[in-house]
């Protein structure tokens, strides 16, 4: 079984406060890093080959997928269509007519491939449809990120369909083991119809076949048999994102397997890499491997231990084995990370509890190949190695508490980033209805004495499903509107924004603590050290083109964005370094979830207080 679902009855921890193998392995490397990018959000350069990766996956995916028993080689991509699946990841049932599969005819058995080099031949033909459109999917992902970064034009598309290859040729080598063992043990099972709880994704529904699977034969098993009986599960592209994680039954820890081979009665893992393997990430990949063989035992009940573990390096290419540990090192990694995620998430660390202290760089040749240690030290090569003191960065940032913006006849109080609160609750009455809570966006109005606020309903559930609005909204109707966020817009309404954290009650209780309106603060000044800017653009509803800018900056008590429309920041934005000291006077505050961000708008301004360099602006 690789799904393994949270029990929501008794998930006490919630999907956004699980550990990881790769939170883990983020912080061994360095317990700063993680602070850095788990708890002030900082976001690496997102460079097109993060993006490649996952094309060249995605591609592989699509490839295994495919049946020889039902898509021609030259099939368009999009032949199989997608599998239907609920928005939390579930099937849709049986009967749903969206099932791909059951809409295609089974090629006859003579156009089916009937070796090993006509099977190949055909794989080789599915990489070539299914890789172009992936990379244009992660194409126009890149070009959307914030933190884009190099250029795409440098990506070598030969190149990455080779790797493709190299990932399908690896599985051939599964499908032909599994063809000279006679269909394995499951054979006789899957030609019966019959399907674990989890198939391998293919295109069907997911319970077992009332009869026959429909791509059975009944003589000795064929080569396009085998393709099917070996097919490892992985997650379904089209299934929706985190949806097919595998999750500690104490919900602390969960992960996502890459292919999950089941052919032969045993449980493989393996781990898709689009890469050499010759550098320090190497030795995380094995951690996770050893990481994920943990998880296989427990979320089987502690009864059933993987039979292998592997990393496919799919520009290299090479297979690298990863020693499967024994029950007694598994209960020991599991004890290992339940006291990291009670150290990092069960109470957020602060600051100074996660010190600049990075582990040694270790040294791996192509294929994951242990090697010498190069001569280098990991702040060197660290995105955030301005801003941190194990780089050029200060110990911590000296932001005064008061600072004189030029042009204005006194000080500016600063307020700490840590201490920026964008929420409130307040009562009001309902005053009119624009949409219903069910369509977003619902714009509500209610009145506050004689003051009034729009409410702008923005998710209409919370991160466990509920509901955030509870109430039928009339006018007339009194309400409670807890923990919203609280802006002014550019017309100089009030608007109170309901996210996953906020929430629409009837107001019962007079005892419930609440604001006035014009309790809560509306402009901000902050200041801080920048980390990164980053600008982002795109084509709205209307066909018009927009453009944002925005910048992280951080000072000793927290972190934040600071974002806005590109024609409202003043020149100083183009002169601005990693590592300056920046004013932010008279900002907006806007939250979604826990991330708190500043509003730029054309009455803030940007002042550089301090260059990187020490000299001031």
């Amino acid at each position: 079984m690789p799904v393994h679902r949270a029990d929501a009855q008794h998930d006490v921890v919630g999907p956004y406060n699980r550990l990881s193998a790769s939170q883990a392995n983020t912080y061994l490397a360095c317990p700063r890093l993680w602070f850095f990018e788990k708890v002030y959000r900082f976001k690496m350069p997102q460079i097109p080959v993060l993006f490649i990766g996952r094309a060249v996956e995605e591609a592989l995916c699509r490839v295994l997928r495919d049946s020889p028993s039902l898509v021609s080689a030259s099939a368009p991509s999009n032949a199989l269509g997608p599998s239907p699946f609920l928005e939390d990841g579930q099937p849709e049932e049986e009967t749903h007519p969206a099932w791909p599969a059951r809409n295609l005819m089974p090629l006859f058995p003579h156009e089916r491939p009937s070796s090993r080099a006509e099977l190949s031949e055909w794989a080789r033909a599915r990489c070539a449809m299914h890789l172009p459109p992936a990379l244009e999917r992660m194409k126009e992902a890149w070009e959307k990120d914030e933190r884009r970064a190099g250029d795409w034009a440098e990506v070598d598309e030969a190149m990455c369909l080779e790797m493709v290859v190299n990932g399908v040729h690896f599985h051939l080598d599964e499908v032909e083991r599994c063809f000279e063992k006679g269909g394995g043990p499951l054979l006789s099972a899957w030609r019966c119809g019959d399907r674990p709880l989890h198939p391998a994704p293919d295109g069907y529904p997911f319970p077992s076949f009332a009869e026959n699977h429909p791509l059975a034969t009944d003589a000795g098993i064929t080569w396009a048999e085998a393709w099917e009986v070996a097919r490892p599960w992985f997650v379904d592209p089209d299934a929706p994102g985190f949806t097919m994680n595998a999750i500690h039954p104490e919900h602390w820890f969960q992960g996502e397997y890459d292919l999950v081979y089941r052919w032969d009665g045993t449980a493989r893992i393996v781990d898709i890499k689009a890469s050499l393997g010759a550098n320090d990430r190497s030795g995380d990949y094995v951690e996770q491997m050893r990481d994920y063989a943990m998880l296989w035992y427990v979320t089987h009940e502690r009864k059933e231990s993987v039979a292998g573990l592997e990393i496919w390096y799919l520009k290299h290419p090479s297979i690298k084995s990863v020693p499967v540990p024994s029950n007694e090192e598994l209960e020991l990694i599991e004890g290992e990370l339940e006291g990291l995620w009670k150290r990092l998430r069960q109470q957020t660390p602060s600051l100074e509890d996660c010190p600049p202290s990075p582990r040694p760089v270790r040294g791996f040749s192509a294929g994951g190949v242990p090697a010498t240690a190069p001569d280098e030290v990991r702040c060197e090569r660290c995105d955030w190695r301005a801003v941190c003191p194990g780089g050029s960065g200060p110990e911590q940032p000296s932001i005064p508490s008061s600072y004189q913006l030029p042009g204005a006849s006194s000080l500016t109080p600063l307020e700490p980033i840590g201490s920026l609160d964008p929420r409130v609750t307040v009562r009001g009455e309902v005053f009119s209805v624009r949409g219903r809570h069910g369509q977003r966006p619902a714009i509500v109005h209610i009145k506050q004495d004689t003051y009034d606020a729009q409410i702008q309903i923005v998710a209409t559930e919370d991160s466990e499903g509920q509901s955030t609005v509870e109430v039928e909204l009339e006018r007339g109707v009194p309400l409670l509107v807890r923990n919203a966020v609280f802006s002014v817009n550019w017309k100089g309404e009030i608007v109170l924004k309901i996210d996953p954290m906020a929430r629409v009650e009837h107001d019962t209780d007079p005892s419930e603590e609440s604001s006035s309106l014009f309790d809560k603060q509306a402009k901000h000044n902050i200041a801080g050290m920048v980390v990164y800017t980053y600008e982002k653009s795109g084509i709205g509803k209307t066909g018009k083109r927009w453009s944002r800018k925005g910048m992280m900056i951080m000072d000793a008590t927290g972190a934040t964005k600071v974002e806005g429309w590109a024609d409202d920041w003043n020149h100083q934005y183009d002169l601005v370094q990693e590592g300056d000291t920046v004013a932010l006077a008279n900002l907006g505050l806007d939250a979604w979830a826990s991330d708190v961000r500043g509003d730029y708008t054309r009455q803030s301004t940007l002042h550089i207080m301090e260059r990187v360099n020490g000299s001031t602006a």
